[in-house]
């Protein structure tokens, strides 16, 4: 049946009122079905009713090609075309290595060695190394030694790979720490150091290179630990050589003022003079009690023997006030025993302090000849067989999928747009 409006109406054949129903309806379903297509049909439903696409049409057209052009098809060719002919080979060497102490001064972990975990110590020897790898430092040494910017800036790597030439000291360092991946293992503090070059000896050349730089770090450290420990063992020994002298100039200087050079020989000496003195006098005595009989005390001979008595008791007292007593303000034989007896404690413990500070430093300069701290790389750098990156397949797909998600929100968005303008 004709969908034209004339034969809808026309004036050839009679037709009933029901027919001509029947006609309308017929058609109305048609153009129905027509309106009903998506809108990415919408030219062609102005073409079947003969009416020509409208301006926002032809744009939203041209947007969706361009949206398609711009997020899917050149991600995919760019990518394509890099990884499949442009992007260098990348190796990568590894190595893995651990932070060890001998420390003999350091107690046993007695935690650690039940736990299995690592000691505080360990892990933060472990943490400066890992930090150590990936700083300026380390940087500037593979530059210094291990010629990092020939390697990474050779013709022999593609252009958006290689180390542009140029670069300030900071762009290098954030170039580096874009191809080196350092790892700790919390339960063992193993340190795993992966490198990737563009050659595998270049690979295997920059991790030798960081372990020795590592090595250096730990001997650093340890001989600022025995050169902090040494001097502080050395002041110590000093202090304690000031603090002897001390004592033994107070020592002579107690002796010269007080005329004893021993208070025990001295005291011997006097007791034996008193002791002698006390003879003498009892031996004149019984010589005057002897006489006193047949001479008056009056004679010259008795005067004679008094007065012999009297300086005899005179030295007697004299003695017995320099042992134990004072007698006009002058310093006792007591009082000088324990001036000196103080004055020889503070000697000898100056002298054991001296000698124990000796001893130490012995100790340190004997123990300074081992590491307290030493690298234990079990795992040497590796020379790698084949090129590991970059992973063409894995980031392919990953631009492969992502074009494709923002191709198609773009896409929804243009559609919405369309949908609210048409």
């Amino acid at each position: 049946m004709s969908n034209r409006p004339d034969e809808i109406t026309g004036d050839r054949q009679p037709m009933s009122a029901l027919d001509r129903n029947k006609q309308a309806t017929t058609a109305l379903a048609v153009v129905a079905r027509k309106l009903r297509l998506t809108t990415s049909q919408r030219g062609k439903l102005y073409a079947s009713v003969g009416l020509r696409p409208r301006g926002i049409d032809k744009l939203m057209k041209a947007l969706f090609i361009a949206a398609f052009v711009i997020f899917f098809a050149l991600p995919n060719i760019a990518s394509g075309l890099y990884y499949g002919l442009l992007a260098s080979d990348q190796y990568m060497s590894e190595t893995r290595f651990t932070v060890r102490t001998s420390e003999p001064m350091q107690a046993a972990d007695q935690f650690g060695d039940m736990s299995g975990i690592p000691s505080a110590k360990i892990v933060q020897d472990t943490q400066i190394v890992a930090n150590y790898i990936i700083s300026r430092t380390m940087l500037e040494r593979l530059e210094r030694e291990a010629d990092f910017i020939g390697r990474y800036s050779s013709d022999q790597a593609d252009w958006l790979a290689r180390l542009p030439e140029g670069e300030t000291i900071e762009e290098r360092l954030e170039y580096w720490e874009s191809m080196v991946d350092v790892g700790i293992s919390p339960s063992s503090g193993i340190i795993t150091v992966q490198v990737r070059a563009f050659s595998a000896e270049d690979a295997r050349a920059i991790v030798q290179e960081v372990v020795a730089a590592s090595e250096a770090l730990i001997n650093d450290l340890n001989d600022r630990i025995w050169n902090d420990a040494t001097a502080s063992a050395r002041a110590q020994v000093e202090r304690a050589t000031a603090s002897l002298s001390q004592a033994r100039q107070a020592f002579e200087t107690a002796r010269n003022e007080s005329g004893i050079l021993a208070v025990e020989e001295t005291s011997t000496s006097l007791s034996a003079l008193l002791t002698q003195l006390m003879g003498e006098k009892i031996e004149l005595e019984g010589r005057m009690n002897a006489v006193s009989d047949n001479v008056s005390r009056d004679a010259p001979q008795m005067r004679v023997l008094a007065r012999e008595i009297e300086a005899k008791d005179q030295q007697i007292a004299q003695l017995r006030s320099q042992i134990a007593s004072t007698s006009g303000g002058g310093t006792t034989l007591a009082d000088t025993s324990t001036v000196f007896s103080q004055l020889t404690l503070e000697q000898t413990i100056a002298e054991q302090q001296l000698t124990a500070s000796i001893t130490a430093l012995e100790q340190l300069q004997y123990l300074s000849q081992q590491q307290l701290m030493y690298l234990d790389p079990f795992l040497a750098p590796t020379l790698p067989d084949g090129a590991e990156y970059p992973r063409r397949a894995f980031w392919s797909m990953i631009i492969f999928v992502v074009s494709l998600l923002t191709f198609g929100i773009v896409a929804g968005i243009l559609s919405i747009v369309r949908t609210r303008l048409g």
